[in-house]
Protein backbone atom coordinates (compact mmCIF):
# COMPACT_ATOMS: atom_id res chain seq x y z
CA UNK A 1 0.00 0.00 0.00
CA UNK A 2 1.01 3.04 -1.00
CA UNK A 3 0.25 6.44 -0.61
CA UNK A 4 0.24 9.57 -2.01
CA UNK A 5 2.36 11.89 -0.27
CA UNK A 6 0.41 15.05 -0.04
CA UNK A 7 3.14 18.07 0.01
CA UNK A 8 -0.01 20.48 0.54
CA UNK A 9 -0.95 18.88 3.79
CA UNK A 10 0.84 21.57 6.09
CA UNK A 11 -0.85 24.68 4.10
CA UNK A 12 -4.27 22.96 4.99
CA UNK A 13 -3.78 22.64 8.43
CA UNK A 14 -3.19 26.58 8.83
CA UNK A 15 -6.06 27.01 6.92
CA UNK A 16 -8.20 25.35 9.20
CA UNK A 17 -6.64 26.69 12.43
CA UNK A 18 -7.32 30.41 10.54
CA UNK A 19 -11.06 28.97 10.01
CA UNK A 20 -11.17 28.26 13.69
CA UNK A 21 -9.58 31.65 14.81
CA UNK A 22 -12.00 33.34 12.60
CA UNK A 23 -15.13 31.86 14.09
CA UNK A 24 -14.07 32.58 17.50
CA UNK A 25 -13.34 36.04 17.00
CA UNK A 26 -16.71 36.44 15.16
CA UNK A 27 -18.03 34.60 18.16
CA UNK A 28 -16.68 36.83 20.96
CA UNK A 29 -17.52 40.36 18.77
CA UNK A 30 -21.01 38.81 18.45
CA UNK A 31 -21.02 38.17 22.46
CA UNK A 32 -19.66 41.64 22.90
CA UNK A 33 -22.53 42.93 20.63
CA UNK A 34 -25.31 41.75 22.44
CA UNK A 35 -23.54 42.52 25.67
CA UNK A 36 -23.14 46.37 24.70
CA UNK A 37 -27.00 46.54 22.85
CA UNK A 38 -28.45 44.93 26.19
CA UNK A 39 -26.82 47.05 29.03
CA UNK A 40 -27.97 50.20 26.14
CA UNK A 41 -31.06 49.08 26.30
CA UNK A 42 -31.42 48.37 29.67
CA UNK A 43 -29.98 51.67 30.61
CA UNK A 44 -32.39 53.49 28.15
CA UNK A 45 -35.21 52.22 29.95
CA UNK A 46 -34.16 52.28 33.37
CA UNK A 47 -33.56 56.18 32.07
CA UNK A 48 -37.21 56.37 30.61
CA UNK A 49 -38.81 54.85 33.79
CA UNK A 50 -36.75 57.57 36.40
CA UNK A 51 -37.70 60.30 34.21
CA UNK A 52 -41.35 59.33 34.15
CA UNK A 53 -41.65 59.08 37.84
CA UNK A 54 -39.90 62.43 38.03
CA UNK A 55 -42.41 64.06 35.98
CA UNK A 56 -44.90 62.33 38.23
CA UNK A 57 -43.13 63.81 41.21
CA UNK A 58 -43.51 67.39 39.91
CA UNK A 59 -46.62 66.61 39.07
CA UNK A 60 -47.53 65.82 42.52
CA UNK A 61 -45.18 68.87 44.25
CA UNK A 62 -47.01 71.67 41.71
CA UNK A 63 -50.31 70.63 43.28
CA UNK A 64 -51.52 73.36 44.66
CA UNK A 65 -51.87 71.49 48.47
CA UNK A 66 -48.74 70.64 48.43
CA UNK A 67 -47.16 73.93 48.00
CA UNK A 68 -49.57 75.37 50.84
CA UNK A 69 -48.04 72.42 52.77
CA UNK A 70 -44.07 73.53 51.48
CA UNK A 71 -45.16 77.01 52.51
CA UNK A 72 -45.77 76.68 55.70
CA UNK A 73 -43.30 74.04 56.32
CA UNK A 74 -40.82 77.16 54.94
CA UNK A 75 -42.78 79.52 57.46
CA UNK A 76 -42.15 77.07 60.59
CA UNK A 77 -38.26 77.06 59.22
CA UNK A 78 -37.93 80.77 59.40
CA UNK A 79 -39.33 80.74 62.54
CA UNK A 80 -37.43 78.35 63.94
CA UNK A 81 -34.18 79.53 62.56
CA UNK A 82 -35.25 83.38 64.43
CA UNK A 83 -36.24 81.45 67.37
CA UNK A 84 -32.81 79.65 67.26
CA UNK A 85 -30.80 83.03 67.11
CA UNK A 86 -32.87 84.30 70.34
CA UNK A 87 -32.31 81.96 72.42
CA UNK A 88 -28.70 81.81 71.12
CA UNK A 89 -27.92 85.35 72.04
CA UNK A 90 -30.45 85.03 75.23
CA UNK A 91 -27.85 82.30 76.55
CA UNK A 92 -24.88 84.52 75.61
CA UNK A 93 -26.68 87.63 77.36
CA UNK A 94 -27.51 85.14 80.86
CA UNK A 95 -24.03 84.13 80.78
CA UNK A 96 -22.63 87.43 80.94
CA UNK A 97 -25.18 88.41 83.30
CA UNK A 98 -23.95 85.79 84.99
CA UNK A 99 -20.95 86.44 85.01
CA UNK A 100 -20.95 90.14 86.35
CA UNK A 101 -22.46 88.56 89.35
CA UNK A 102 -19.41 90.02 91.10
CA UNK A 103 -21.83 91.06 94.45
CA UNK A 104 -23.90 88.66 95.61
CA UNK A 105 -26.08 87.77 98.25
CA UNK A 106 -23.19 86.69 100.39
CA UNK A 107 -21.11 89.31 100.12
CA UNK A 108 -23.66 91.36 101.15
CA UNK A 109 -24.68 89.42 103.82
CA UNK A 110 -20.38 89.29 105.00
CA UNK A 111 -20.74 93.24 104.91
CA UNK A 112 -23.26 93.52 106.65
CA UNK A 113 -22.04 91.17 109.54
CA UNK A 114 -18.91 93.66 109.89
CA UNK A 115 -21.45 96.63 111.10
CA UNK A 116 -20.76 96.94 114.36
CA UNK A 117 -23.89 98.05 116.84
CA UNK A 118 -23.56 102.01 116.46
CA UNK A 119 -23.40 101.75 112.43
CA UNK A 120 -25.89 101.91 110.61
CA UNK A 121 -26.03 102.43 106.27
CA UNK A 122 -28.04 104.87 104.70
CA UNK A 123 -27.67 104.16 101.56
CA UNK A 124 -25.68 101.11 99.42
CA UNK A 125 -24.84 101.46 95.55
CA UNK A 126 -22.99 98.28 93.68
CA UNK A 127 -21.50 98.34 90.63
CA UNK A 128 -18.97 95.35 89.16
CA UNK A 129 -15.75 96.31 90.84
CA UNK A 130 -17.05 98.70 93.74
CA UNK A 131 -19.51 99.15 96.38
CA UNK A 132 -20.27 102.96 97.68
CA UNK A 133 -22.00 102.60 101.42
CA UNK A 134 -23.22 106.24 102.78
CA UNK A 135 -23.51 105.63 106.54
CA UNK A 136 -23.90 106.72 110.10
CA UNK A 137 -22.59 106.10 113.44
CA UNK A 138 -22.56 107.39 117.08
CA UNK A 139 -18.59 107.39 117.33
CA UNK A 140 -15.62 107.40 115.69
CA UNK A 141 -14.19 104.24 116.92
CA UNK A 142 -17.19 102.50 115.21
CA UNK A 143 -15.88 104.20 111.92
CA UNK A 144 -12.23 102.54 112.43
CA UNK A 145 -14.13 98.97 113.13
CA UNK A 146 -16.12 99.11 110.31
CA UNK A 147 -13.00 99.94 108.38
CA UNK A 148 -11.18 97.46 109.31
CA UNK A 149 -13.67 94.83 109.60
CA UNK A 150 -14.22 95.00 105.59
CA UNK A 151 -10.32 95.06 105.00
CA UNK A 152 -10.40 91.33 106.49
CA UNK A 153 -13.09 90.03 104.05
CA UNK A 154 -11.51 87.72 101.35
CA UNK A 155 -13.15 89.57 98.60
CA UNK A 156 -12.51 92.84 99.84
CA UNK A 157 -9.11 94.26 98.06
CA UNK A 158 -9.50 97.98 99.21
CA UNK A 159 -11.71 100.19 101.61
CA UNK A 160 -11.48 103.68 101.86
CA UNK A 161 -13.47 105.98 104.29
CA UNK A 162 -14.35 109.11 103.05
CA UNK A 163 -14.82 112.40 104.46
CA UNK A 164 -16.68 112.02 107.85
CA UNK A 165 -18.94 115.14 109.37
CA UNK A 166 -20.72 115.68 112.02
CA UNK A 167 -20.52 116.72 116.08
CA UNK A 168 -22.66 114.07 118.02
CA UNK A 169 -23.89 111.78 115.14
CA UNK A 170 -21.27 111.14 112.43
CA UNK A 171 -22.26 110.54 108.36
CA UNK A 172 -19.20 109.08 106.56
CA UNK A 173 -19.20 107.07 102.60
CA UNK A 174 -16.91 103.66 102.72
CA UNK A 175 -15.88 103.20 99.04
CA UNK A 176 -14.97 99.19 98.67
CA UNK A 177 -12.92 97.77 95.64
CA UNK A 178 -13.84 94.67 95.19
CA UNK A 179 -11.49 91.90 93.93
CA UNK A 180 -11.43 90.23 89.94
CA UNK A 181 -12.68 86.82 89.88
CA UNK A 182 -14.66 86.21 93.48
Amino acid sequence: MRRDINFFSPYQGKKKERKNQNIYTYSLLGFMAVFIGGTLALNTFNLLRVEKSIKGYQAKLNDPTIQEKVQEADKVATELDILSRYEKDLTSIYKGVESRDVVSNEILNMISSTLPTEVSFNSLNVTNTEITIQATSSNRTAIAEVQYNLKQLNNIQEVYIGAISGDTKYTFDIRCTLKDGE
